[in-house]
């Protein structure tokens, strides 16, 4: 049996007189020419069903339809982010949780979309119903992970603890990271370190993870050691040391400065450097730091010992 006796055993009507069953099997048996198979296909699409429509003008509608559907949702997505971008009585609202937003939306309208086309063609899905269940609990099961990504994304969106910029460290069963937060998607949170390195988190690790954010607050404090030797003149490091953070305009004004000895090592007596500067300037300012650290110390002859420094001791 050819392509046409197939499509002409698909498209015969049955009827319950004898006769005109066997004529329609004999015929049947003629092979099937193009004409009639394009006249087959014709009657398939251009026939109206019992409401009076074609296949084709259904098909037609849908299409329709869907190009309707992308422009209004194309249009509703931008004017959700312009109604956001512009949003200034309340608070400002972080680009990931708009991006959050609008990839929601638009997910949900074309689900929408999709049904109302599979109305608009007539398909019978009751008889894949059963199938259609079945495949849904296995994606389920497949996909709990990036099922519970998505509502902790939502969940970290909602809490508002992190966001778009800051620097943050994560810590967790698995390790630590730290960086600069690049988005919030659905599914994974991205970091950028300072290395230039973009760390892919999933947000369901993200949301049980012990999460220290270095610039919610706007300032950084430093905290900078310093060994020098137990012959030292301890007044002279201090005041030296003060002179730094005194007369760099980086460290803010007003919080609290200061320079004590923190420790005394089996080799050295250790120093900490104390003062709070903006987040944007806390690495360049810690990084001049131990230039200028090591300036002063050669100028005033205070010496930073190390561990391999050999002491004789002539009795």
């Amino acid at each position: 049996m050819n392509l046409f006796d197939i499509f002409r055993a698909a498209t015969d009507t049955t009827t319950t007189d004898t006769t005109a069953e066997q004529t329609t099997a004999a015929a049947s048996d003629a092979p099937m020419t193009w004409e009639e198979f394009w006249a087959r296909i014709g009657a398939f699409f251009t026939t109206p069903d019992d409401n009076g429509v074609s296949y084709l003008t259904r098909i037609l509608v849908a299409i329709a339809w869907i190009v309707i559907s992308w422009l209004f949702i194309k249009l509703l997505c931008w004017v959700i982010k312009k109604a956001m971008g512009v949003n200034k009585k309340g608070p400002e609202i972080d680009s990931s949780a708009k991006y959050f937003i609008v990839t929601i939306i638009k997910v949900l309208l074309w689900i929408a979309t999709a049904f109302i086309v599979i109305g608009i063609l007539k398909f019978d899905t009751t008889g894949v119903a059963g199938v259609t269940s079945a495949i849904a609990v296995a994606l389920g099961l497949a996909l709990q992970d990036l099922i519970g990504s998505l509502f902790s994304g939502a969940l970290l969106l909602q809490q508002k603890n992190i966001k778009t910029g800051e620097y943050i460290e994560v810590t967790n069963a698995f390790g630590s990271c730290e960086g600069s937060v690049i988005n919030i998607h659905l599914f994974f949170t991205h970091l950028k370190t300072p290395q230039g390195q973009i760390v892919t988190i999933p947000n369901k690790n993200m949301t049980s993870a012990i999460i220290t954010n270095y610039t919610r607050l706007g300032k950084r404090r430093v905290d900078y050691d310093v060994g020098l030797s137990y012959d030292c003149d301890v007044d002279l490091a201090k005041q030296v040391f003060q002179d730094i953070i005194d007369t760099d305009i980086r460290v803010i004004d007003g919080e609290a400065k200061s320079v004590y000895v923190s420790a005394l090592d089996s080799y050295a007596v250790q120093f900490r450097i104390r003062c709070w500067t903006k987040v944007d300037d806390y690495w360049p300012f810690y990084n001049d730091l131990s230039e200028r650290v090591l300036i002063v110390c050669r100028k005033n002859k205070l010496y930073i010992p190390s561990s391999t420094d050999i002491h004789v001791d002539n009795k």
